[in-house]
């Protein structure tokens, strides 16, 4: 065998050796060793048994949301309890999903757009609408105050801005979230920072200050209604009060805001006693107090007597 593989490298190498009996070729092939690994029948790690399925052969029917809900508990509970109107099917906003590739950082390319069904509703001024609504599946629920957000508020609420600065006062001072804090549309107590000053006892219920104070305005008190009890002025005026109820004069029968429709409003006593004495006499005391001294508890003895 020897000398045969000899006489086939010497007649050309390869060839000659191909041109040998196919039985002594075969023989040499026999006996070369195989390389591991490129020449194994399988490509998997010992021990590694794959598991066939026939799910292959299936018709899939689509996800609904009760089958996103078995993963995304945290937004599905969010849905239910604060979705509103975005209580949809999962797939109707998510049409692509479980495609997110972190190497291709595509998280803009595959989350729905709120264009897709809403148009620019608040203007151009405010196209990033998760800015606001910064939790989709809360839209309206979850609107967290930021420092942005706080800079926002006279673009979407001018009348109460404007009111804020016609009439300064303390609540012009301190800015629109000092009260309206934490989340939008949230709407506080007085009493979160007037702690029963200087007249909460005028103030029985929780929106009770607001009959004379309207949060944006707070020091122009509006007129006040004609059937407002005299408690409530009681709660300022003590001593007034006191004397209105306790007077043999016909002003027992008169309610405050009779004489005072406004707050700090002092009437002149012609607006309802136009000629009560003689021109005479008026002339000679032209102010009424010279002897009617008190208004709340009339009539009273002439000075010196």
């Amino acid at each position: 065998m020897k000398d045969l593989i000899k006489k086939a490298f010497a007649l050309g190498g390869l060839i000659g050796l191909l041109s040998l009996p196919v039985g002594t070729a075969g023989i040499a092939s026999a006996k070369t060793p195989k390389k591991p690994g490129i020449f194994t029948n399988s490509i998997l790690k010992p021990g590694i048994v794959p598991q066939k399925t026939n799910a292959y052969n299936e018709k899939i029917k689509p996800l609904t949301t009760a089958d996103c809900a078995r993963c995304h508990k945290y937004e599905f509970n969010t849905l239910k309890e604060h979705g509103g109107k975005h209580r949809l099917k999962c797939t109707f906003c998510h049409t692509k999903f479980h495609v997110y590739n972190p190497t291709k950082h595509n998280w803009a390319e595959i989350m729905p757009k709120c264009t897709q069904c809403h148009p620019l509703v608040h203007g151009k001024q405010f196209a990033d609408c998760e800015k606001c609504h910064t939790n989709p599946h809360a839209p309206i629920a979850e609107m967290k105050v930021s420092p942005w957000f706080a800079k926002q508020c006279a673009k979407c609420h001018p009348t109460e801005y404007e009111e804020t600065i016609k009439y300064p006062s303390k609540h012009t001072k301190i800015g629109c979230t000092a009260c309206h804090h934490t989340v939008h549309g949230y709407i506080p107590k007085c009493a979160e920072c007037h702690k029963g000053k200087p007249h909460y006892s005028c103030v029985p219920t929780d929106k009770g200050c607001e009959r004379c104070h309207n949060p944006h305005e707070p020091l122009n008190i509006p007129p006040f209604p004609k059937n407002t009890p005299n408690k409530v002025c009681a709660a300022c005026h003590p001593v007034e009060y006191k004397k209105i109820e306790t007077t043999k004069s016909k002003h027992h029968l008169v309610a405050c805001v009779q004489c005072h429709p406004r707050h700090k409003y002092i009437p002149k006593c012609t607006e309802c006693h136009p000629h009560p004495h003689s021109e005479a006499l008026l002339k000679k005391y032209p102010n009424c107090l010279q002897c009617h001294i008190d208004v709340h508890n009339l009539p009273v003895a002439a000075p010196g007597k």
